[in-house]
């Protein structure tokens, strides 16, 4: 029994990184609207970017995995109206709120 309980925290341990980092695709979208969320106050504030296409809603948010920390940098670089050739990474899980992340805009 210990060892299946170590084969399952191994799995998520090391399989959900790999298996997020392989879900990268490179999309094109018209992006509609896109604004900062914040939640919490003071020291607890915490917040993200979420960007809407046409079709699918986007979270732009800094990823370790791809060693990306400029998310606002990002987000500036996404133009309304236009089709925007976005790298995405992640899954769409509405009952979680997840959404696939914008890790670059080219």
């Amino acid at each position: 029994m210990k060892k299946l309980i170590l084969v399952i925290v191994l799995i998520l341990i090391f399989g959900y990184p790999v298996s997020y980092y392989l879900s990268s695709e490179t999309i094109k979208a018209v992006i509609s609207d896109k604004e900062r969320i914040t939640t919490g106050t003071g020291e607890d504030m915490e917040s993200k970017f979420l960007v809407y296409g046409e079709e699918e809603v986007f979270e732009n948010t800094d990823s370790w995995l791809y060693f990306k920390f400029d998310s606002a940098d990002v987000q500036n670089q996404i133009h309304l109206d236009k089709t925007n050739k976005i790298k995405v990474a992640g899954w769409r899980v509405p009952f979680f709120s997840w959404y696939r992340n914008v890790i670059s805009v080219e």
